[in-house]
């Protein structure tokens, strides 16, 4: 019933498709994340390290700022009621290096948050599932590249997540006169490390005008343990009327596996004299998430609280469109579109996620200050589309029939390149 815990808690940032954050530089931001085939600076490390073997040979550093905005997202029933979740704003730092060639391999290495969230709502139907969700991702990615000749470049890296999240739901009954009867609480919070790998193959033509790459990430489980603690009415084991306003309190181990799904990028530039158009074909594959497991110590609760919900997610695809313009010697102007497909189903669709098929708009400048040192700024704007959906509710154990609306995302990067 309340396995929402930590996956609930990753699912919804809402700004790619289920609850990724590919916007990790820049030029990610500026081109919606376009930027595979043809990515020259520091960033290359995350988006495409094969692409290091091309690189001149430099250091290469990068240091940027994401202030990422989340729009409330309505709800609005068949009754006409509607329910709010709240605006939501965070700032993650992002860093990319990128090595001297050394006896001709290439070292990358970047730190950055690709998945996360934080959701909550106030109202008595959507917080029984979804009062409050938050979760943080760290990755560490070491990676290197090996140049084959002139035409084709090849890399390998591993990936270190760090994960912390806690979850806090709220059961509340509405009853005939009006008042509001407690039926359960939980505070959960836990932590993982886990690992996975990622590997990209690129090719440039003689010219080096077309460009081209394949770059795939594995999927990672993350396996999050940490505590439960609250309550929980006995009428909810009896169905006596007699027992609502008795509660039996818990504080109890438990653990869940949550997959960050593996994702392939084909990608493809041309450059015409000052500008390049680049696209990319994104897969994600989420159909690895079937249900949401969650496993409590302590019997009494994993027999309340413990049954699998089920998920049964569906690969999803995402199509990116990046330009990128150099008016000068010193300043380079971006912009992107992409289109985002939600992984969600109709059947399994709920409060912690409540995603659809999005349009991504984006754009940016870089200002070369000096032979070394450039900065950048970009922004980004979500548009998620509205969705009719029926929501399943713990407390009645009936459907919500609504719609979901507005939503989206607002994006906004700064940064600092430094090469020498």
């Amino acid at each position: 019933m309340k396995k929402t815990f930590f996956l609930s808690i990753m699912t919804t940032l809402l700004l790619a498709n289920g609850y990724k954050v590919p916007e990790q530089s820049i030029s990610g931001i500026a081109l919606s994340n376009a930027n595979v085939a043809n990515t020259s600076s520091a960033d290359a490390a995350y988006y495409n390290p094969a692409n290091m073997g091309f690189m001149e040979d430099k250091n290469y550093f990068e240091l940027d700022a994401t202030f990422i905005h989340l729009n409330k997202v309505k709800f609005t029933n068949q009754n006409g009621e509607v329910y709010y979740s709240r605006k939501e704003d965070f700032a993650l730092p992002q860093f990319h290096f990128v090595s001297k060639s050394i006896n001709s391999w290439r070292f990358g290495f970047s730190i950055l948050y690709p998945d996360g969230l934080s959701k909550r709502w106030d109202d008595v139907v959507p917080e029984a599932g979804a009062k409050e969700f938050t979760l943080k991702t760290v990755e560490f990615n070491p990676s290197v590249a090996k140049r084959l000749s002139e035409n084709f470049s090849v890399a390998f890296g591993i990936r270190f997540v760090k994960s912390e999240g806690i979850a806090n739901v709220l059961g509340l009954k509405q009853n005939s006169d009006g008042t509001i009867t407690p039926l359960y609480s939980q505070y959960l919070n836990g932590t993982s490390w886990d690992r996975g790998w990622n590997a990209a193959l690129s090719f440039q033509n003689d010219t080096k005008d077309i460009k081209a790459a394949v770059t795939f990430r594995s999927s990672i489980n993350l396996s999050l343990s940490g505590n439960g603690s609250g309550f929980y009415s006995k009428y909810l084991i009896t169905g006596q009327p007699a027992d609502i306003n008795k509660y039996i309190y818990f504080n109890t181990p438990g653990k869940v596996t949550v997959p960050i799904p593996a994702q392939l990028n084909i990608a493809l530039s041309k450059t015409f004299d000052k500008t390049t158009v680049e696209a990319v074909f994104e897969r994600t594959y989420w159909s690895k998430y079937k249900t949401l497991d969650f496993d409590f110590k302590d019997p009494y609760v994993n027999a309340i609280f413990g049954k699998p919900k089920p998920k049964y997610w569906k690969d999803a695809n995402t199509y990116r469109l990046g330009i990128t313009h150099k008016y000068t010697q010193k300043l380079t102007a971006m912009i992107g579109y992409a289109y985002d497909k939600t992984p969600v189903p109709d059947k399994t669709i709920d409060f912690t996620l409540p995603d659809s098929d999005k349009h991504i708009f984006s754009a940016g400048i870089k200002y070369r200050l000096d032979d070394r040192m450039s900065i950048g700024i970009a922004g980004l704007y979500t548009a998620q589309k509205k969705r009719s959906a029926k929501v399943y509710d713990p407390i009645t154990k009936s459907y919500t029939v609504g719609k979901f609306s507005k939503g989206g995302a607002v994006l906004f990067g700064i940064g600092l390149s430094y090469s020498y």
